[in-house]
């Protein structure tokens, strides 16, 4: 996977969790994962210059940059604030990211774009969906991209998406995927780097703060 044609954040956590392409059950996990989603969605407009954050705060946004209408709904909660001298905090930034529609939101994205098919299916009489992936590659891509950035010299800032990758990273680590994607002892190097990220990284450590205290 390339700069060019790599996904939003969130879309990408969800990529990573993909499970046997046969079946397609999406593994979400921790059951907290709606927040590691939410935070994606805030590092993706971090990342798009649309909000700057300090430590636990927000502290700044600017009124466009969103790609979606769950990043629409973020920066319209920002601007409904207005000039108070009260910075938002992360934590609760992230907590107003709704888990519905959470993650089904960019699943039926990445289905509306290809990526994915869903498929409706009835377990004990209940019905239930799981999505195959079309390009179940995508996955092992994303994490390869991200391992290259974390053990590159300087920690990868030749690299055009260097601070993606980081982000990611962090996010990562805060739900707990590094052993599932980097696994053994080849993965130990890059498992260390996404704990240390998961550690330092305002978002990922707000989500670590909300995902605890629940």
């Amino acid at each position: 996977m390339t700069s060019s044609d790599s996904r939003p954040l969130p879309e990408e956590l969800l990529l990573l969790c993909a499970a046997h392409p046969q079946h397609g059950r999406f593994r979400a996990p921790t059951a907290e994962f709606h927040h590691v989603v939410a935070g994606a969605v805030l590092a993706e407009l971090l990342l798009a210059g649309a909000i700057t954050v300090d430590e636990r705060y927000i502290t700044g946004h600017q009124p466009f940059g969103a790609r979606d209408e769950v990043e629409a709904g973020v920066l319209a909660r920002l601007e409904a604030k207005g000039k108070s001298r009260f910075r938002p905090g992360l934590d609760q930034a992230i907590t107003r990211v709704p888990n519905p529609p959470g993650y089904r939101f960019h699943l039926d994205r990445l289905v509306a774009e290809g990526y994915c098919t869903v498929q409706e299916r009835r377990f004990l009489g209940l019905p239930w969906r799981t999505y195959p992936a079309t390009r179940p590659e995508l996955g092992p891509q994303t994490a390869a991209r991200v391992a290259a950035t974390l053990l590159g010299p300087e920690g990868g800032d030749d690299r055009p998406t260097a601070e993606r990758d980081r982000q990611l990273a962090g996010l990562i680590g805060v739900a707990g995927l590094e052993h599932r994607l980097y696994p053994g002892r080849t993965g130990a190097p890059v498992r260390r780097a996404v704990r240390k990220l998961a550690r330092e990284l305002p978002i990922p450590r707000a989500v670590g703060r909300v995902s605890s205290s629940n």
